[in-house]
């Protein structure tokens, strides 16, 4: 990316336009050429989307190009920023330019896409820190007023340190899209009920800052690295969701509200976060010190905390630790998962007499396709199958098509889970068994008895 030089920018306004001046972008640029060529002979359609694909401070650039040039970047519908660190002091210049670039648009052309890429170094001072979030909070506004629809704001900041959003809503009747890397949000922020035709959410190594999260229009949503309080649920109310994927976040697990028109979700959680029993128990500890269990599993008018909000969708991942304890005490309250065609458990399901996996067994009627990838536990996670085998036969059976295991090792994990599915009537030849990526067989070639 080109590295920009120093430059002040200057606004001149008159009856009839303004103009905006940004002299250090051009010095040691020819002169503007005169006559057309094949490039400028292009539809302005082309033209303007040849432009979004530059940096902002390259397609302004071109305005030395040719006559004809010297206003189409005012027009572009999608518009990149990118820099603060390759720019002579930093954000101190780069905001100016992005100021006087978004008033500069022609005629208030609205914005199809509006796209900030940056990169902070605050080597300076404790104070950068409000000065810098004063001009990105900024430019988020500016941007939502030029009615875009596409909107990507990722900041990078050295020292690491999230970037703080003002507490009020985003309001935008156009916003469709929006895209959130490195900032902290809040309650205002993360209130999307003031963009009506918002569908797509991302957020990504994020500081979430709020208790709840809603959105009544959105279909997809991402959420990953992201960091959630440690000793507050955050409740997250989004009904009109059909794609969900919650992956590898931090603090406790959040409840979710009903979204009776999820298809596809894909859950994971590792090891960051704080619904684990200090004791290493799924059952309550009895320690008044421990807050990793029942203390904190959910309100008293509230008994089920995640999985209740996943009982519509039709694609199911679910990966966690086995002591993750908010999911065991979940599958107690949870209705069935009446339309589930597809699933895959991770690690979690071994835990507590695979009692997750037998619940699944009697709780997705219309399963079709079952993927487990068991992991080894602790003696205390773990106990014997013989204890826990079904007093019916699954309701699963008759639609399930296809059940895969991979393992790394045949051992006495494997043997138990082959044990709960002959219980529960899951025929031996639907069965595959892959270890370690080396070896496929069925399950008749392992010996359960």
């Amino acid at each position: 990316m080109a590295k920009c030089r120093h430059y002040r920018a200057r606004h001149v306004t008159s009856t009839h336009t303004t103009s905006v001046h940004f002299p250090h972008l051009f010095a040691g640029a020819p002169p503007m050429a005169s006559g057309a060529d094949r490039i400028s002979d292009l539809p302005e359609g082309v033209l303007h989307h040849i432009l979004s694909l530059l940096p902002a401070q390259d397609a302004v650039r071109t305005c030395v190009l040719a006559q004809s040039w010297r206003h189409h970047w005012r027009s572009a519908p999608a518009v990149r920023f990118a820099g603060c660190t390759g720019w002579a002091g930093g954000v101190y210049t780069f905001g100016p330019f992005v100021d006087g670039l978004l008033r500069a648009r022609r005629g208030g052309a609205p914005l199809d896409s509006c796209d900030f890429d940056l990169d902070v170094d605050l080597d300076l001072g404790r104070y950068d820190v409000p000065k810098m979030e004063r001009h990105v909070n900024g430019w988020i506004r500016r941007a939502l007023r030029r009615q875009v629809r596409d909107l990507r704001f990722r900041v990078s900041v050295t020292p690491r340190l999230p970037c703080a959003l003002e507490d009020r809503p985003l309001a935008s009747e156009h916003l469709t899209r929006l895209e959130l890397v490195g900032v902290k949000g809040n309650a205002g922020v993360l209130d999307f009920s003031c963009c009506p035709a918002l569908e797509d959410l991302r957020m990504e190594d994020c500081d979430v800052g709020s208790t709840e999260m809603h959105s009544p229009s959105l279909k997809r949503l991402k959420i990953r690295y992201c960091l959630f309080y440690c000793n507050f649920r955050t409740g997250m109310s989004f009904p009109s969701l059909v794609s969900f994927e919650f992956i590898t976040n931090a603090g406790r697990v959040p409840m979710l509200e009903s979204m009776p028109s999820l298809e596809t979700a894909t859950v994971r959680f590792d090891h960051f976060y704080d619904d684990r029993c200090s004791n290493g128990r799924l059952d309550d500890c009895g320690d008044a010190s421990c807050y990793g269990c029942l203390y904190y599993y959910a309100p008293d008018d509230y008994d089920c905390v995640f999985l209740e909000g996943l009982a519509e969708v039709t694609d199911l991942t679910l990966s966690a630790y086995p002591d993750l304890y908010v999911f065991t005490r979940d599958l107690e309250w949870c209705p069935a998962f009446s339309k589930l065609k597809t699933l895959v458990l991770s690690k979690w399901f071994v835990s507590d007499e695979l009692s997750a996996l037998i619940w699944f067994l009697h709780n997705a009627p219309l399963l079709e396709k079952l993927t487990l990838k068991p992991s080894k536990v602790g003696s205390n996670l773990m106990k014997t199958v013989e204890s826990c085998k079904p007093l019916e036969q699954s309701i699963a059976a008759s639609h399930l098509q296809i059940v895969e295991i991979i393992c790394k090792d045949v051992d006495e994990i494997l043997l138990k889970i082959l044990k709960v599915l002959k219980a529960n009537g899951i025929q031996q030849e639907k069965i595959r068994i892959q270890c370690s990526a080396r070896y496929n067989f069925v399950s008749t070639e392992v010996q359960t008895e």
